[in-house]
């Protein structure tokens, strides 16, 4: 694949900035959070709170200390994690690591606005400013890896369906499968640091 086909130049990001695969990721993600923003507004999804957006979400309730938040976070992003990661060993991952950033995008969709619904705009901005950072990285994250997962699925199908000698590195996608474990730690941190000030201010 040529140079410009990726995001970055440095060799370890390039696996996860393929620019077709990132834009067509990142478009299912904003897909998914504009279809649930649709709901919410067609069925009054958050009057009168017949869903639980922060399930799953990233999230964490409105001020809980630094560890309900933190655990809060890195759940989250594990679960994502983990689903993208086994879906790249698989021949399927083309088709569902699309759907999941659908769904995850959904997800946060929904999580934010049943955050920020109601509040004044004091309370608006300390929401904002102390819970939305630590989702917008988690999904950033999840988005990158599952770029690589999706290339790797890909590979692996080609491997399975076709002539041609696909070489598969299984050991090097899971050491990336790890330093991305390494981001999600220190993005909870810094997310419960955050969310954490949400009670103080």
């Amino acid at each position: 694949m040529k140079k410009e086909d990726y995001l970055f130049d440095l060799e370890f990001l390039e696996r996860f900035s393929v620019k077709p695969v990132f834009l067509l990721l990142s478009g299912c993600f904003v897909c998914g959070a504009a279809l649930a923003g649709a709901a919410v507004k067609v069925f009054s999804l958050l009057h009168d709170r017949t869903v639980l957006p922060l399930f799953f979400s990233g999230i964490p309730p409105l001020g809980s200390g630094f560890l309900p938040c933190f655990s809060s976070i890195l759940l989250n992003g594990l679960i994502g994690l983990i689903i993208l990661f086994l879906l790249g060993v698989t021949a399927f991952g083309a088709f569902g690591i699309p759907a999941l950033m659908v769904c995850k995008g959904a997800s946060v969709a929904l999580s934010v606005l049943f955050l920020l619904d109601g509040k004044g705009l004091p309370e608006l901005w300390r929401s904002a400013v102390c819970f939305t950072p630590s989702a917008a990285a988690v999904s950033l994250l999840l988005i990158l890896f599952a770029t690589r997962a999706f290339i790797f699925s890909g590979g692996l199908a080609r491997a399975g369906f076709s002539r041609h000698q696909e070489t598969l590195n299984f050991q090097l996608y899971f050491k990336d499968f790890m330093c991305f474990l390494c981001f999600f730690v220190a993005v909870s941190v810094i997310g419960g640091l955050l969310a954490t000030l949400y009670g103080v201010f």
